[in-house]
């Protein structure tokens, strides 16, 4: 945008140029330029804000992708983990019942050790008169006492194994009893990321969705000020009608070297609002920096930034008949200039409402968009 000082010069030059060159009313003019340019810094910023809230759509669409692959990440490791878990606790479930079982295997085996030790013990000269009374002679008494012996020794020795084995089985249980403890610990740690993520995802899209409804709005308050700032052209243009000083025509291409038409005249989808629009002129693919001349001789009524055109010149062309080239990077031409056929007014950019260096070149004729081609 101009400084203040520099657009009143500006507007004050208008004025000059008018009352010298059109036979119209100077007040009724500088009113409408005043108000349209009033208007096109309204959709400048508008638009600024609009390309705002879209960078900041398109970066939390990135983020709800990323989420949505974290989610998808965490469900599968929170799987595995549960996983995990139920299989921990299935073996400390076996190994359990295991323990319980060698646990009666050895109260068994003690109280048959604790019945055979009273047996002997407690009733031992009985039992050794019962020994004594069947043995046919000594020799087989001594060898019936020895067996019993070997009973007891061998119950003791039993039940010493059984002993080891338990102490081995709840061991191991509590080895597998801290691995169900530590799978479960991740397993709820995966479930708490999958909860946090999911959240998170929440969030993003809730912000996503007001995000959407704010451009929505912008996009309908850009399109009133497109609306008012073509009716406020349209005034500037009838008020310009009454010059009869230029007699000039369109002969020269404005893109010297560079032909290809990127997009033509007609309706399209708009490249930033996204909504079926009339596009006014033809787009022309041409370098950053690219040369951009005249179309024709006529005077420049126009030398700035123009709204959704960025830095844009249009030119008088005299009978009605006007050309506007937009985007530029740089104007080589100031207001009420004169300029002939393929002199030399701006370079090609992408300022304004553009997604990439082009020309925005428009004819129109009585102020009506006219296709350019038409004249070529």
């Amino acid at each position: 945008m101009f400084p203040a000082s520099r657009t009143k010069t500006i507007i004050i030059a208008v004025l000059l140029v008018f009352c010298l060159v059109w036979p119209v009313s100077a007040d009724e003019l500088n009113d409408a330029i005043r108000r349209q340019q009033e208007i096109l810094q309204q959709q400048s910023r508008a638009a600024g804000q609009l390309n705002n809230l879209t960078i900041k759509a398109q970066q939390t669409e990135k983020q709800i992708m990323q989420l949505t692959q974290q989610i998808s990440a965490a469900e599968k490791d929170l799987e595995k983990k549960e996983k995990a878990y139920a299989e921990a606790q299935e073996n400390v479930r076996i190994i359990k019942e295991v323990v319980e079982q060698k646990q009666k295997e050895l109260e068994g085996r003690q109280e048959t050790l604790r019945k055979r030790v009273r047996a002997i013990y407690e009733d031992g000269q009985v039992s050794y008169l019962e020994v004594l009374f069947q043995s046919t002679d000594i020799s087989d008494f001594l060898s019936r006492v020895e067996y019993l012996s070997c009973l007891v020794e061998n119950d003791q020795a039993i039940l010493a194994d059984i002993r080891r084995q338990k102490q081995e089985l709840d061991d191991k249980q509590v080895q597998l009893i801290a691995k169900m403890e530590e799978a479960e610990k991740l397993r709820n740690e995966a479930e708490a990321l999958k909860q946090y993520l999911a959240s998170t995802k929440a969030k993003k899209e809730i912000a996503l969705a007001e995000n959407k409804k704010d451009q929505e709005e912008l996009l309908i308050q850009i399109e009133k000020l497109e609306k008012d700032a073509k009716e406020l052209e349209g005034k500037i243009r009838e008020l310009q009608k009454q010059n009869k000083g230029i007699n000039g025509s369109i002969t020269v291409w404005p893109t010297p070297g560079y032909q290809y038409i990127t997009s033509t005249f007609g309706y399209r989808i708009h490249p930033i609002t996204r909504k079926q629009s009339l596009h006014t002129g033809i787009d022309i693919g041409a370098p950053n920096r690219a040369k951009i001349v005249a179309a024709g001789n006529g005077i420049v009524i126009f030398s700035g930034w123009y709204g959704a055109y960025g830095n844009a010149v249009i030119i008088d062309h005299g009978n009605g008949l006007s050309t506007l080239y937009g985007h530029m990077s740089s104007r080589a031409v100031s207001y009420g200039q004169e300029v002939v056929p393929g002199q030399v007014i701006g370079y090609v950019g992408s300022t304004g409402w553009s997604t990439g260096p082009h020309l925005h070149f428009e004819v129109r004729k009585d102020g009506v968009p006219t296709s350019p081609l038409a004249y070529y």
